[in-house]
C-alpha cells in the first residue's frame, strides 16, 4: 500500500497545485527546485479558495492571498489543524540523530507493545501499524502526508506512534505541529554535509527538535521528557542546555542521560555484550538481547531510557527488549549451511561503517580461525567526502574488501570507486569490481567456515538506484536485495563445492 492513498487527491491543504479542488488551501512553498509561487495562479483557476505565501504581492485572481514568514511552517501547522491534531491523542516519540535511529524505532516500538500499547511507526524501512505496511517515502515523510497518516494511525486505534526524525525533516520543518511525549537523541557524527552547511549546521538542525518541538508540545498541552545520549559530546551538549530548565515553564518534565558516561542515569553499568548478543538489566528487570555490538548496547540503552521516561514498568522495558530479535538490514544474518557468517548491514557513513567493523573485528579477531571480509560502496550524489575516509576503514580493519557500487544515482559509478581508493592507498588487501552483485558472489565464493561477511551499504534496501540513461539527470530504480543475492551466491558457492569435491 502506497503513502499517497491517505492523502486525499485533491485534499483540503496542499503545497501541490495538481491536488486543489474547490475550496483547498494552497501553500506556496519554495523548494530547492521548484518555487511554489510559480503555481499561484494554477491553484487559483482550480478553486482555491485562500492562498498563503512569502512574497509580499502575487497574482491571484478573485483568491484571498495571505502572506507568511515561512510557508513550511504554515503548511505543517495547517496540515495539522485540517486533521484534528492527531498527535496530541496518542503518545508521541521521536528518535534523532545520525546513527541507530531505525535500530531504536523498532527496540521502541517492542518496548511500548509489551507495554500493552497499540503502537504505529514511520521510519526508513517502511510505516506501519495495526497491519498495514506503508512503503516509506522518506525517513521522515512531509508535513501533509505525515499528519494524513497519524490521523489514520489513530483512526485505526493506535495509542502510540514511534518516529525517526531526520535532519532534513526538521530543517524544512515537517514535524512542525507535533506533540511530542518523548525525544530521544542518539549521537552526531559527519552525514548530510551535502545539504547541511558544516557539523554545526547539522547539529542545529537536530537540536529544533528540542527547542521548537519542545515548544510546540507544551503549547499543546503536553509536557515531555528528553533522553539523550550523554557519551556523545552532542548529546551532553544537549543536556547541558536543557537540565537546568527541567520543571520551569517553558523546559522538560525530565532530562534523562544516556550511555556509558558515569554521570548516565540510564547506563550499561553490569550489561555484557558478546557474540551471542547483549544480557543485563532495567531497573532490576533482567533481560538478554540477541543484537550484537556496542552500537546496539547505546541502541538498547535509548529505548530503556525512553520506556523509563514515558512510566513505563522495568519489566515491560525488558520484555520489549528482549523480544526484537533482529531489525532488517542492521547486522542481519544471511542463514546458511556454509558455516559462514553472512551480514547485511545498512551502514553508508564513516561512523557507522567504523562502529560495525569494530564490532566485527573483536568477533574475529586477527590470526584467529576467521577473516572479516567486507564488500561495500559509496552512493552518488550525496557528499564525497566520506568516500576516502570509508575506504580507509574498510582496509584497515578487514582482512580482505571488494570496493563495489551502491546506489551510484546520477554518477559514474567507477568514478566513485576512484574516489573512494584515494583512502586505499598503500593497502592491496583490496579489489575492485564495480557491479555489486559481482562483488557479493566473490567475497562468499572467498569465503570458508569461521569467516565473516560483511555487505554494507543497503541494508534493507530492496532496489539499486542507476542513472536514466535516457535522461542524464533523472534516475531509475532496479531491484537489487542484498540479502537475496548472498542467498543466491552461498548456493552457488556450495555447488561450486560441491563439484570441487566430486559430490
Amino acid at each position: 500500500m502506497a503513502l499517497a492513498a491517505l492523502v486525499e487527491a485533491p485534499t483540503g491543504v496542499t503545497s501541490d497545485s495538481r491536488r486543489v479542488a474547490a475550496g483547498s488551501v494552497f501553500i506556496a512553498v519554495r523548494g530547492g527546485a521548484v518555487d511554489g509561487h510559480r503555481y499561484i495562479n494554477d491553484a487559483a483557476r482550480a478553486g482555491a479558495s485562500l492562498i498563503l505565501g512569502e512574497e509580499p504581492e502575487a497574482s491571484h485572481p478573485g483568491v484571498p492571498y495571505v502572506r507568511v514568514a515561512d510557508s513550511r511552517l504554515a503548511l505543517a501547522w495547517l496540515a495539522d489543524a485540517w486533521h484534528g491534531h492527531p498527535s496530541r491523542r496518542m503518545k508521541m516519540v521521536a528518535v534523532t540523530g545520525t546513527s541507530g535511529k531505525t535500530t531504536t524505532s523498532y527496540l521502541m516500538e517492542s518496548v511500548l507493545r509489551a507495554s500493552g500499547l497499540r503502537v504505529g511507526v514511520i521510519g526508513t524501512v517502511n510505516f506501519r501499524y495495526e497491519g498495514k505496511v506503508l512503503e516509506s517515502t522518506h525517513t521522515t515523510p512531509g508535513a501533509v502526508e505525515l499528519q494524513a497518516l497519524l490521523a489514520d494511525m489513530l483512526a485505526q486505534g493506535c495509542q502510540a506512534v514511534v518516529m525517526e526524525v531526520s535532519s532534513h525533516a526538521l530543517h524544512q520543518r515537517r514535524t512542525a505541529g507535533v506533540a511530542w511525549d518523548l525525544m530521544a537523541f542518539n549521537n552526531l557524527t559527519p552525514e548530510h554535509l551535502d545539504y547541511h552547511a558544516g557539523l554545526e549546521d547539522y547539529f542545529q538542525a537536530k537540536r529544533l527538535l528540542f527547542t521548537e518541538g519542545l515548544q510546540e508540545s507544551i503549547a499543546a498541552g503536553k509536557r515531555p521528557t528528553a533522553a539523550l545520549h550523554v557519551a556523545d559530546s552532542q548529546g551532553r551538549r544537549l543536556r547541558d542546555e536543557f537540565l537546568p530548565r527541567v520543571g520551569t515553564e517553558g523546559g522538560f518534565s525530565r532530562v534523562l542521560g544516556f550511555g556509558s558516561a558515569a554521570d548516565a542515569e540510564v547506563s550499561a553499568a553490569g550489561w555484557v555484550s558478546g557474540i551471542e548478543g547483549v544480557s543485563g538489566d532495567v531497573s532490576g528487570a533482567p533481560f538478554r538481547s540477541p543484537l550484537i555490538g556496542a552500537f546496539n548496547v547505546e541502541n538498547l540503552l535509548a529505548a530503556a531510557a525512553a520506556g523509563i521516561g514515558l512510566g513505563l514498568k522495568g519489566k515491560d522495558i525488558a520484555a520489549g527488549l528482549a523480544a526484537l530479535e533482529c531489525v532488517p538490514g542492521r547486522l542481519e544474518s544471511v542463514q546458511n549451511g556454509a558455516g559462514v557468517h553472512v551480514l547485511v548491514d545498512y551502514a553508508h557513513k564513516p561512523d557507522a561503517l567504523k562502529q560495525v567493523l569494530h564490532t566485527l573485528r573483536g568477533l574475529v579477531p586477527r590470526g584467529g580461525k576467521g577473516r572479516l571480509l567486507t564488500v561495500f560502496g559509496c552512493g552518488g550524489d550525496r557528499d564525497r567526502g566520506k568516500r576516502p575516509l570509508m575506504g580507509r576503514l574498510s582496509v584497515e580493519q578487514s582482512d580482505l574488501v571488494w570496493v563495489t557500487s551502491d546506489n551510484p544515482r546520477t554518477e559514474d559509478p567507477l568514478a566513485i570507486l576512484t574516489e573512494i581508493e584515494v583512502g586505499m592507498s598503500g593497502f592491496s588487501n583490496w579489489t575492485r569490481v564495480p557491479d555489486r552483485e559481482g562483488a557479493i558472489h566473490a567475497a562468499i565464493a572467498e569465503a570458508r567456515p569461521g569467516d565473516v561477511v560483511l555487505i554494507a551499504g543497503k541494508g534493507h534496501e530492496t532496489y539499486q538506484i542507476l542513472k536514466d540513461p535516457s535522461h542524464p539527470t533523472r534516475t531509475v530504480k532496479v531491484d537489487f536485495d542484498d540479502r537475496a543475492v548472498a542467498r543466491q551466491a552461498l548456493i552457488a558457492s556450495a555447488g561450486s563445492a560441491g563439484a570441487r569435491n566430486g559430490t
